[in-house]
């Protein structure tokens, strides 16, 4: 996992529709930022506050994957509005503020979480989402 912090974007690139990190042959994890989500069925909107340097960080790596995508003629639903779109899976864990694994639907509609997730096919898929006061 590796946080959006600590990106050097050059070195993102697509292999068979799955997002990669310079010349790692592992999937690419991201970690988001401290970030306001709205739960949604498919899973998880992250609010971008534009008064601050790191959602705006966090937004524009988000863009330039989605531009990574389209350019690999990928259809993309990742951005929409100055939100970052997270879809669950089978496999995504959620976690309360005292890191007990708990279900999605146990997750408030509306709070603060940390999340991380990979992008394969256009989507941002949710791995982990820790709710925080």
């Amino acid at each position: 996992m590796i946080s959006y912090k600590k990106i050097n974007l050059l070195d993102l690139n697509i292999q068979n529709t799955e997002l990669r990190y310079g010349t790692s042959k592992d999937i690419l994890i991201l970690k988001s930022p401290i970030i306001i989500a709205r739960k949604d069925k498919d899973g998880l909107i992250l609010k971008i506050n534009n008064n601050s340097d790191s959602h705006d960080k966090f937004l524009n790596m988000c863009g330039y994957i989605n531009t990574i995508c389209i350019v690999n003629k990928i259809k993309t639903g990742i951005i929409l509005n100055n939100t970052i779109i997270l879809k669950k899976t089978n496999v995504s864990k959620f976690f309360d503020e005292n890191k007990n694994n708990i279900s999605f639907s146990k997750l408030k509609d509306i709070q603060k979480v940390v999340c991380s997730f990979t992008c394969c096919d256009g989507c941002f898929l949710i791995e982990h989402c820790l709710m925080i006061n």
